[in-house]
């Protein structure tokens, strides 16, 4: 990911605006949890978040929060509005499909989620990685771009999602949330399939402290469909020798593995350098600047990770089952509070609002989500 050009502005002073905008984003994630009880946060709040999320990447990935040109011309704070509202109804419209569809009338199930989370995985893949190929081969439209490259997110994810995930160990345990009619019964079960897709966005978010640099190195310049295939190549077989490190090797139980490493760095990984307006070494060359980065984003996770997990007891007004033996609770509220709720509000925060009212926009950077 490309730093974008930015206007110069004193370290410290982006440091007090990043930091104040941490506290804000905090709050406003708490604000949307905090009403709801635990059962009704996991099966709605968190899935309609994790439905408005692959439209934030287009409109800020993509598109640099600048599209509509209607919208991109209007002042703050009615640009965040106009923008959010956009990404409400997307979502909202989504959700509706989704639950028609994936969910075929059962409300919220695992099933409905992972599928969710799978359009969010594809969606991060198709503009970094892929660069909107072969949406981008029919047209040369930004706005219709991003809108074949959204359509197609969601239907390769639904493709993905049919082929490897597998919920009959749901089944076999008597699940309340199981329906056989909803299980694809793919390759793999669904723990297995959900934490290497996740794995693999964890990687391509921390290649963007990078600037992609590992992966420009190896495509050598080479156009599309060539270079999406050497970046997929090389990140599935990081993502497997990372899943065989930790889970394998160091003995880390898989959920606890895809909690506390793809997620938390994702969610590290963005503070550090999205809620710091991308300041932070600035001055030093790649590879160098990723590795301060990468650091700095592994102590931002593990501060996080402590603070979700002292959330997730003071919400459901008890100490969370940990592993199998406990139904992974706490596990899953933390990604859920973490990436499906926290995560869309980072987006709100520092690309829709561009840090307003916290920073005005005669000082901010030309693009704070790119």
């Amino acid at each position: 990911m490309a730093t974008p050009d930015q206007i110069e502005l004193p370290l410290a002073r982006t440091l007090g605006t990043g930091i104040l905008s941490i506290i804000l984003v905090l709050a406003i994630a708490a604000a949307c949890i905090a009403p709801f009880d635990h059962h009704f946060f996991l099966d709605w709040i968190g899935t309609a978040f994790m439905a408005a999320t692959p439209v934030q990447i287009v409109l800020g990935l993509l598109w640099h929060n600048n599209k509509p040109d209607s919208v991109a011309r209007l002042a703050q704070p009615l640009k965040g509005l106009a923008l959010t509202g956009i990404t409400i109804l997307i979502a909202l419209l989504v959700m509706g499909l989704v639950m028609v569809t994936v969910g075929k009338g059962h409300g919220p199930t695992p099933m409905v989620a992972h599928y969710f989370i799978m359009s969010i995985v594809v969606t991060m893949w198709m503009i970094p990685i892929w660069q909107c190929w072969p949406a981008s081969l029919m047209s040369k439209n930004p706005v219709a771009i991003g809108i074949f490259s959204l359509v197609l997110a969601y239907v390769f994810a639904y493709v993905l999602w049919l082929i490897f995930f597998d919920y009959s160990m749901l089944g076999e345990i008597g699940h309340p949330h199981y329906h056989e009619d909803l299980d694809p019964k793919g390759l793999f079960d669904m723990w297995t399939a959900v934490i290497f897709f996740t794995t693999t966005a964890g990687l391509i978010v921390v290649h963007f402290l990078f600037d992609l640099w590992p992966i420009e190195k190896l495509s050598m310049g080479r156009p599309q469909p060539v270079r999406g295939l050497i970046a997929t190549a090389y990140l599935l077989a990081l993502a497997w020798g990372m899943m065989a490190l930790f889970i394998d090797v160091l003995g880390m139980p898989p959920v606890e593995y895809m909690v506390r490493v793809p997620v938390c760095m994702i969610f590290g990984t963005f503070l550090v350098n999205n809620m710091m307006q991308f300041s932070l070494f600035k001055h030093r060359d790649q590879p160098v600047r990723g590795l301060l980065l990468t650091a700095c984003a592994v102590v931002v996770a593990m501060v996080m990770y402590e603070l979700y997990r002292w959330a997730s007891g003071l919400h459901a007004g008890q100490a969370l089952g940990v592993g199998p033996q406990g139904g992974f609770a706490q596990e899953i509220w933390i990604a859920s509070a973490m990436l499906g709720v926290t995560f869309p509000v980072v987006f709100v925060v520092t690309g829709f609002f561009g840090f307003w009212p916290i920073q005005r926009s005669e000082t901010m950077p030309k693009d704070t989500q790119s």
